[in-house]
């Protein structure tokens, strides 16, 4: 398997827990989401990869279940859409900004360990990440005008651009 296409393996297996919220539109798609990102997030703590994705859809998931659960907001559920679209799209623009975007933590394992601190693998994981928070943000504003199944398709197509962006960008490059 080449070193991008495992890299980009590597970083939607962080995004199960956002498929759990996503796919089950009541309390078990929070809860579920909830449980794997707390085993993503001890795998990460083991792996000492401790990347801005897996704190920060900790913090998102402990904060809805306290919200639906404790405080009884089915809001929670509504707009689980909206709000997912808004963090990912802020955590993408922040970490970036930062110059830790949040794609290299996962993508580092499928390449060489010096590889994964190069500024080439850097620059390319900024870009992907770029794109990515650019598809949430836009998926955010079509949330925003009105969840159908026209919109739904549109999202589906972005996100299967950034899959295949994901995939092909780093492809483009020297294997490390």
């Amino acid at each position: 398997m080449s070193n991008s296409l495992k890299a980009c393996l590597n970083v939607t297996f962080g995004f199960v827990p956002l498929i759990f919220l996503w796919s089950i539109s009541n309390k078990i798609g929070i809860v579920l989401g909830l449980i794997s990102i707390l085993i993503l997030f001890i795998k990460n703590v083991i792996n000492k990869n401790m990347g801005i994705i897996s704190v920060v859809l900790l913090v998102y998931f402990v904060i809805s279940n306290i919200l639906y659960f404790y405080f009884k907001m089915d809001s929670v559920i509504q707009y689980r859409y909206l709000t997912s679209y808004i963090v990912l799209a802020l955590m993408g623009f922040i970490s970036t900004r930062l110059g830790k975007p949040y794609t290299m933590y996962e993508a580092k394992s499928g390449y060489r360990e010096d590889f994964g601190e190069s500024p080439l693998f850097i620059e390319v994981n900024s870009i992907i990440t770029k794109i990515w928070a650019t598809i949430y943000l836009v998926n955010a504003i079509i949330e925003l005008l009105g969840h159908n199944t026209t919109t739904v398709i549109i999202m589906n197509i972005l996100v299967i651009v950034g899959v295949a962006l994901s995939t092909i960008i780093p492809g483009l490059l020297p294997e490390a």
